[in-house]
């Protein structure tokens, strides 16, 4: 597939595509087969052959560039661009499409913010379908921007849906900054591989900060009329505008939803973490705060029940990984903003609209209802991590998740310690035993679930913490490192039978490990224990 680009003296040209994508999102992940990238077309707005002819409506004398009515290849959106170096304050764009056979009315392309490095533009306007575009552009100073470009974008078709239900998966590498220790459930989210993304080059190793201090809410503008299979086709256009029309390395928004509730991954770079976007026009902002667009107008039409419960729920769950609250503000970029703003507190802008921008603060609200949600959130983990204090736990660093290696496990981890819940109980794993309990695969390895917390025991020098299938003793050496040694099965059996570290083996001092010729062993400061390829547990004491 080719992008069509440069400006073109003639009829806007569009390319129709296929698309394997899905528009579902009834698992957690929703992946499909890859797509082609959308069909972008561009044509150069000239000035006015005949200003005279088109002083109607507010333009007057400050009509600097028009583009007459002319058919095209169906297109699902259209956007306008410029070249660098043009101060566009006060500049008008305004855009008028034919769909089956008739002329709409002149329709407002409001002029987005741009620190990505790219073309200068209108925000993208989604049409639904439409065979002809007219184009114009008026200045108040009476200066023409250069390069002046319309760009229409066919996102082709949306097959049926390939679904796979997937575990949660989170990155565990990032930690960012708590002040609560309670995290949400993940909402469904539709990845990119399932809504056909364009796979981008220099945002493949995204900017990637270490907290997230708010969101920011947008709206795509156009038309609230699309089906829930055209939704994918949205943000399909979407990536190819900001990427092909405004030279941008991906699409700008971090999430989309739509009117039916999905929720959308943006720009590449993992849904847990906070990733670098394009959406506010404040490069600071734009860094440490995610980008989350309603899909729609809401100018005077409110956001659907179901479009709002999706943002509600995707600002908890990301403001419950970093630890921040859904009210108060922050100070960023040269702005002091609400935890969750919309667009036009951070520049000049109309966005989201003022029916969704009135939802954020108004009595039972998006902050309010955000607020709420988290409060309302309860669970076994989240019960005992608030129990403990985020002083104990530290921030969240993956959000409650099922594991299946024990029926009904739930396990969250923190930057200090684990929470693992289980028909066992519900406990907590820290410091090096935590260390220790992964290094065997924790909940999924030999150990098991654990079955209490950490205790004291008989010799001050050790404490101990029980698992379903073992033990790990945590030991304090004299001039030595927090060590902790795990045992397990018939060793872990015959250890106990013998009075633990109190008996006459001693304190641990390695962990069980597998020998040559199916023999396991332990060591402990007066001895060994030995599983014999027999299955007898041969002890071995120091004299």
């Amino acid at each position: 597939m080719r992008y069509l680009s440069g400006a073109i003296a003639g009829a806007v040209l569009a390319t129709s595509v296929t698309f394997m994508s899905s528009s579902s999102a009834q698992a957690d992940e929703v992946v499909a087969p890859a797509a082609e990238p959308a069909a972008v077309s561009t044509t150069a707005v000239p000035a006015p052959a005949d200003t005279a002819a088109v002083q109607s409506a507010a333009h007057e004398d400050d009509l600097v560039a028009e583009l007459p009515p002319r058919g095209t290849d169906e297109f699902g959106m259209v956007g306008v661009t410029w070249d660098e170096g043009f101060d566009a304050t006060g500049i008008d764009v305004e855009v008028r499409l034919r769909s089956e056979g008739v002329w709409g009315a002149w329709q407002h392309l409001h002029v987005e913010s741009d620190d990505e490095g790219g073309r200068p533009g209108t925000e993208p306007l989604w049409v639904g379908s439409a065979d002809g575009v007219a184009v114009r552009v008026a200045s108040p100073t009476g200066q023409r921007p250069a390069g002046l470009q319309v760009s229409t974008i066919d996102p082709g078709a949306t097959p049926a849906a390939t679904t796979s239900p997937a575990m949660y998966s989170s990155s565990a590498d990032l930690t960012m900054t708590a002040s609560s220790a309670a995290a949400t459930p993940r909402p469904a989210i539709i990845y990119r591989s399932g809504w056909g993304a364009t796979k981008n080059t220099k945002c493949d190793s995204p900017t990637v900060v270490d907290k997230t201090l708010g969101a920011v809410v947008h709206h795509t503008a156009g038309t609230n009329s699309y089906t829930r299979e055209q939704s994918a086709s949205i943000v399909r256009a979407t990536q190819a505008y900001h990427m092909k029309s405004r030279k941008w390395c991906d699409i700008g928004y971090n999430f989309l939803v739509d009117k039916y509730g999905q929720i959308f991954e943006g720009r590449n770079g993992g849904v847990d973490k906070q990733v670098r976007a394009a959406h506010s026009g404040n490069a600071s902002v734009n860094t440490y705060a995610m980008g989350i667009s309603m899909m729609g107008s809401f100018q005077t039409s409110a956001p659907t029940s179901a479009n709002k419960a999706a943002v509600v729920k995707l600002i908890a769950w990301r403001f419950g990984i970093g630890g921040v609250p859904a009210t108060g503000t922050y100070s960023l970029g040269g702005k002091t903003l609400n935890r969750i703003s919309g667009h036009r507190d951070v520049v000049g802008t109309e966005c989201p609209g003022a029916a969704a921008y009135a939802w954020l603060s108004a009595p039972g609200g998006l902050r309010q209802s955000v607020s709420s949600y988290v409060g309302s959130y309860t669970t076994e983990i989240s019960v005992r991590a608030a129990k403990l204090g985020v002083g104990a736990t530290g921030a969240v660093v993956a959000p409650e998740y099922p594991f299946y290696s024990a029926p009904g496990g739930t396990k969250a981890r923190y930057k200090k310690i684990d929470i693992i819940s289980s028909p066992m109980g519900t406990y907590s794993i820290g410091d090096v035993v935590r260390s220790r309990y992964n290094s065997l695969s924790a909940q999924s390895g030999a150990l098991g679930v654990p079955t209490g917390i950490i205790t004291t025991t008989k010799r001050s020098q050790v404490r101990h913490q029980r698992f379903h299938h073992g033990t790990i003793y945590r030991v304090k050496r004299k001039n030595k490192k927090l060590a902790a040694f795990a045992l397990y099965g018939r060793l872990e059996n015959k250890y106990r039978s013998l009075n633990e570290a109190s008996g006459k083996l001693g304190v641990p001092t390695k962990t069980h490990k597998k020998l040559s010729g199916g023999r396991e062993r332990a060591w402990f400061t007066k001895g060994t224990l030995t599983l014999e390829k027999n299955g007898r547990v041969t002890v071995s004491v120091k004299k």
